[in-house]
């Protein structure tokens, strides 16, 4: 199944979707805008952004619709959000302390979990994806002019920056957990391009006309 956002219907509107037969439904369709959905790993799960308390702060719901909870708490802009393989933990983005960072919070609870910040170099940290172990994660960090696609070791907070490009976005980790897709900009064009988790390997993956954004890596097929 695919958890995307539609504004067919002059709002931002969460779609779940049945890849085979093609049969979709609206899980989230509330007062102002619903957004970033997230899978849970058991995909019974979605954790969504919604706005309709007010500033944009995630929110936990069933995957067929129903059952929502409010996870985050803050007077900032929660967003991102993302699952640790284990199901454990939320990474997300929130600009409450001032500046976009990464946060962690608690995937569970029935009341508003408490965040921890887990990024602090540099004022501009963005768009953060678990790798399949969960011990590192993916993100964007702004460095000068350029927006980059950087590693951060969970346990030691050790980062690594793997690209030197311009406009970087979207980083999303193959299953395998050794690479990393991204959607970065070339010449004006929006293009798609892979960087190996240790940044030692590098490549352009599409040369087609037209513009590519928010590349997401599927899962491994699962054997009947």
């Amino acid at each position: 199944r695919l958890a995307y956002v539609s504004f067919e219907n002059k709002k931002p509107v969460v779609y779940v979707q049945t890849l085979a037969t093609r049969a979709r439904k609206a899980v989230a369709s509330f007062k102002g805008s619903n957004s970033a959905p997230a899978w849970s790993p058991d995909g019974k799960k979605l954790a969504v952004v919604l706005t309709m308390v007010g500033g944009s702060q995630i929110f936990l719901m069933d995957a067929e619709g129903g059952g929502l909870q409010r996870l985050s708490q803050s007077s900032g802009i929660d967003t991102e959000p993302n699952f640790s393989p284990d199901g454990q933990w939320i990474i997300f983005t929130s600009d409450r302390g001032g500046s976009p960072q990464i946060y962690r919070m608690p995937a569970t609870g029935s009341a508003p979990a408490s965040a921890e910040r887990l990024t602090f170099e540099g004022s501009y940290n963005v768009s953060p994806r678990y790798s399949r172990d969960g011990k590192s994660f993916a993100f964007i960090q702004r460095n000068g002019a350029k927006f980059n696609v950087a590693v951060q070791d969970v346990a030691t907070r050790q980062v690594q920056l793997l690209t030197d490009s311009q406009l970087d976005e979207s980083p999303s980790f193959a299953p395998n957990g050794k690479m990393i897709l991204y959607a970065t900009e070339i010449k004006g064009r929006g293009i798609l391009a892979a960087v190996s988790s240790d940044g030692k390997i590098r490549q352009r993956l599409s040369a087609q006309a037209g513009d590519v954004r928010e590349p997401a890596w599927g899962p491994l097929p699962r054997l009947q």
